[in-house]
């Protein structure tokens, strides 16, 4: 049996490229996102989202909010509109609590060919900034077709 949910069928973006993290980093399964990897030093993860197709046209606030939703006691520490493949882009560094411990998470969510975008990077707040830099490179290295 499948259900018809109203918005249309979303599927995931062909053809995107990138550069996976490397070590520490390995490659996990996620039904949360399209590729996810995780660090076998902190457990920090990277991870990106791609959803295409839906008839749904939601704001760069509406998919940062829909992220950020996982974390309790939220507390948004800097938002910023920015650019990104060419596109407009929103960049968000958050701290909160998942299962009572405090996490960091820095997203970008941006809209591309008719295609939603996030990318992740978050962790345990005392560990997070360690890996930083490897989101940044990820980040880089992201091409959405």
């Amino acid at each position: 049996m499948s259900v018809q949910l109203p918005g249309g069928k979303v599927t995931s973006a062909k053809d995107v490229s990138f550069s996976a993290p490397s070590s520490p980093f390995n490659e996990i399964k996620s039904d949360s996102s399209d590729k996810a990897w995780i660090s076998g030093k902190t457990g920090n993860t990277i991870s990106y989202l791609s959803e295409c197709g839906g008839k749904n046209e939601p704001t760069l606030q509406q998919l940062e909010s829909d992220s950020l939703s996982a974390l309790n006691s939220l507390k948004v520490l800097k938002s910023e509109d920015t650019s990104f493949n060419g596109r407009a882009a929103r960049q968000t560094l958050a701290q909160g609590f998942v299962d009572g411990v405090s996490v960091q998470l820095s997203l970008l969510v941006f809209k591309k060919n008719g295609c939603n975008y996030t990318l992740t990077y978050g962790g345990v707040e005392k560990n997070f900034q360690n890996e930083l830099n490897t989101f940044e490179n990820f980040k880089q290295n992201f091409k959405a077709p």
